[in-house]
Formats: C-alpha cells, structure tokens, sequence
C-alpha cells in the first residue's frame, strides 16, 4: 500500500483535494509528501492581516524568511491596518525610573512624548514585518486595503501598504481592492500596474468639502485611466457618511476601457452620492455597451441628509435602467437591488425583455417578491421561448410554495443554480398569487409543502437544477426539514445525496 501511495502521482493527489473540503485539506498535511505540498498550499494561498498579535508576528516572520519560503504559496492578501497601543510595562531600571520621575516633573509632556516615541517605534516594526512579508510573495495576484472609517488609524501604515507595496508587486498583480483614507489616494498617480485587470474602489470622505474631494479624484483618476490596456472589471462603491461627494465627477472624467466587461455600482439607496438624473453614468455605460458582460447596481444603508435630495434621487437604478435603450449584445449576468422597495417593476420589466436573448444569471435582491412578480420576470425573460438560456437565479421571495418551485422547473428547465431568500414557508394559498400569512402553524405548512412536492413529482423530473441554495431571513422557518423532499423530487439534486447537507445552504440573519 505504501508503495502505491509513493507512485501515486502529484496531479492525481490534486485532483482528490478539489473534492475535499478546504478547512479539511488543511489538516491533512501528514498523509504523504504530496498532501504536505497541497494542505501547505492551501493554507497560505489566502491570508488576512487584521490584528497585531503574537500568531500574526509569527506568521509575517515565517513569511519572509527564505529558507521556509512560505511566502511564495500565497496568492491573495488583505489588510485592515491596526491601531498599535503602547507597550505599558514600567522599567525594570531603578535609575530609569527615577529620570523619568524627574524628567516628569519638570516637563509634563514629557511622558507624553515618550509614549508616543513607543508607538511610533512599534508602527515603524510593524511596516518592516508586513512589507518583508509581501516582497517575499512572488507569485501574489490579489491584494486588498481595508480601512474601518469608525475607528482610530495610523496614516503611515496606509502610506506604507499603498504606492510602495503596489510598485513592489505589480508585476504579478491582477486584482486590487480599495478601501482607503481618500487623501491617501493621490499618491497612486505615478503607480503603473501593467497586468491590472480587476479593480474595487470603495469611497468615503466623511466630512470633506466638495473641493476636497473633487482635488482627489483630479488625482486618482489618473491612476484608474491609465489601467485602460488591461482593466476587464471596475466596481465602485461608495457609504455614508460621505457629506459632500458626487461621483458624477468622478465617472465624467473617467477615459474608455476597451476590454471592459464588468461594471459595479454601489451607493445609498437614496442616491445622494448621484445626480437626479444620472446621465454621466449611462454615458460611461454606453460607451462600453459593446464589451460588458456583467452589470451589477446595488445598494446599501443612507444616513439623514444634511441638504434636501432630490426627490427623484431615490430612484437612480431604475433612472439608469429605463435610459439604457439600446441591448447591450454580450450582456450575460445581471444583479440588481430592486429599489425603492414598493416601486413600479415595469422599467425592470422592459430591461429584461431586451435582454432575454442573452442573460444566462440573474439576481434580484431587498424587494420581497410575490409570486405573480416572480411569473411577471419570466414572462419578461420570455422562458418558454428562451428556456435553454438562463442558468442561475437569485431571487428574494415574500413566500417559498410548491406552486413557485413548479413554475421554476416548469418555465427554466436548464436553470443549475438557484438561490432563494425568504421569510415564510407557505404550502397552502387560496391562489398562487396570493401575498397574505400562511394560514397554519409552521410545523403543519412544511408537512403540507413535504405533501405536495411529494404529490406532484412531474414538473420537477426533467429539471437540471443541480445546486440548490435556500436563505432563511427569519428564524424558526424549519426549511432546513425540506431537504430530504428536494433530494427526492429533484434527481438532479438527488445525483450529489452524499452532498445534499451543503446543497442546502443554510444561513440565518439575526
């Protein structure tokens, strides 16, 4: 048996990894020489940076020491700069003591400055580990900078992980995540990143006046327009409190992209960070119509405005929806958060109709949906005559019934992945449509939904879902007590039993 282990070759122990759970593959580094290689490998492909601790040094050391040579498995890196606290162990010197005493009597600051000299000290250690470590990654192509915008940060470690680290490692670098100080962002003019073909940028600029802020991005767009050889995918993103920013400015000075095929936009969901009329941003679209693939408009929290908002400003997704006219020919995945939650779908409606032909993923997130919207979108998508087309769907729902799954399977045969959000499970309904309360106890709806499924096996006989992922938003809901009815009634789900725990994803929100 041994002998076989030995001559088994490296590929083939690869291979076997893949069906092995990564937390799982990590452990098993004591199998054989090969696995040592994999589960190491596996273990510092991705790695976080986030705190100052003892394992963190440990790990940076071991990172940058050429004889482990650890450093040249990892591919991906994330840090979130640390707030450094000041070592507070008194000396052990008698006479140290006392010429602090003195020098504390005399000058009151002086025990001030000492402190800070301690932590500036720690900080100037603190770069040195970090930037050893990641010179010492040849082989990294994702890098992320983080910044927690509600706590206390040192200004040198973000200066030290920006523009120098990016001049060290862009040879290699195909992926780059911002989340940075702003005023830290014009010094990337002179950065050239030459294999660059995915970058996120997330503003916030708290309290900065517009001139402030209209001087960085004067900067920053510099940076980003130079990216135009190779960049393939730009997501932009901005959060409260950000007072006075527009990206209006931003996306007007931003050049063309010949190889762009993904575009994400995030902002409030009130749409201060837009104008009214968001027509710089349906210019920048257009000029790209002919190479996106993936568009993605979502949303996240607002705060209370300091100046009035436009009262149209709300409605910027669908503003940029009803005015990209023209089909965008290559145009396969599409996510969009559906707000403001109680408004017209029609605009959504005629999106999709235009793109039917094309769209092979479609998510919809924040609006719960009822049943007749969700038979409104595949009529829009046109899923009898389209049906071969669409392969993953996300969707929100206000209820899961059969009646819903069956007009899944029935309208999007070829669907493979679905994802389902909800709140409610509901089997029993005067019609489908119907939008009210279940009308039994949860424990007597899942019985009636087992029931039913179980009743009815036809319509989901053909269906080649083979990944099916449901959400619970709610706690209690009981989904989980589904999965052996999914296994049955849907063969191919039934295909991966030994997997059908995880094809059930189950994640509840508190």
């Amino acid at each position: 048996m041994g002998t076989v282990v030995e001559r088994t070759p490296y590929d083939v122990w690869v291979n076997i990894s893949r069906f092995i759970p990564r937390d799982v593959v990590e452990t098993l580094y004591g199998v054989n020489r090969s696995f040592f290689q994999i589960a190491t490998s596996v273990r510092y492909e991705v790695l976080a940076f986030v705190k100052r601790d003892k394992h963190t040094k440990w790990l940076l050391r071991n990172l940058s020491d050429p004889y482990v040579d650890r450093g040249a498995y990892v591919r991906e890196v994330k840090i979130e700069p640390w707030l450094v606290q000041p070592s507070l162990k008194p000396s052990h010197k008698r006479g140290a003591r006392v010429w602090g005493y003195i020098c504390g009597f005399f000058d009151p600051s002086f025990a001030e400055r000492q402190l800070n000299k301690r932590v500036q000290k720690r900080v100037k250690k603190d770069i040195r580990l970090v930037t050893d470590a990641i010179y010492a990654m040849p082989n990294l192509t994702t890098y992320s900078l983080e910044w927690n915008d509600t706590r206390q940060y040192h200004p040198e470690l973000y200066r030290a992980f920006l523009s120098p680290v990016l001049g060290r490692i862009r040879s290699s670098l195909l992926n780059l995540s911002l989340n940075v100080p702003p005023e830290m962002l014009h010094t990337l003019v002179p950065i050239s990143l030459p294999r660059l073909k995915h970058l996120g940028v997330d503003f916030c600029t708290k309290k900065k006046s517009e001139e402030e802020i209209n001087q960085i991005f004067d900067s920053f767009v510099v940076f980003v327009n130079n990216l135009y050889p190779t960049l393939e995918s730009l997501s932009v993103s901005s959060r409260v409190p950000s007072r006075s920013l527009k990206l209006d400015r931003f996306f007007s000075m931003l050049g063309s992209f010949p190889h762009l095929e993904s575009f994400a936009l995030s902002i409030p969901f009130d749409g201060v960070h837009l104008a009214s009329k968001p027509v710089i941003v349906i210019s920048f679209l257009d000029r790209h119509r002919q190479t996106l693939k993936h568009l993605r408009f979502t949303t996240s929290r607002c705060s209370s405005p300091e100046s009035p908002i436009h009262p149209n400003s709300k409605f910027w997704i669908r503003n940029i929806l009803t005015s990209l006219k023209t089909p965008y020919p290559r145009l396969r995945d599409l996510h969009l958060a559906v707000r403001p939650i109680k408004a017209d779908l029609t605009p959504l409606m005629k999106f999709l109709v235009l793109h039917a032909q094309s769209l092979d993923a479609l998510t919809l997130t924040e609006r719960a949906l009822t049943y007749t919207e969700v038979k409104d979108i595949l009529d829009a998508l046109r899923a009898y005559e389209y049906s071969h087309q669409l392969k993953q769907l996300r969707l929100k729902l206000k209820h899961l019934s059969p009646a819903l799954l069956e007009l899944l399977a029935t309208r999007t045969p070829y669907l493979t992945r679905l994802e389902l959000s909800f709140s409610e499970v509901m089997a029993t309904a005067a019609h489908p449509g119907y939008a009210g309360s279940p009308a039994h106890s949860r424990q007597e709806e899942i019985r009636l939904f087992k029931a039913a499924m179980q009743a009815n096996p036809v319509p989901f006989a053909s269906w080649e879902l083979s990944k099916l992922k449901l959400v619970q938003e709610a706690r209690n809901i009981g989904a989980e007590e589904l999965s052996d009815v999914f296994a049955d009634c849907i063969p191919a789900l039934r295909n991966q039993i030994e997997c059908v725990t995880s094809l059930i994803d189950m994640v509840r929100s508190t």
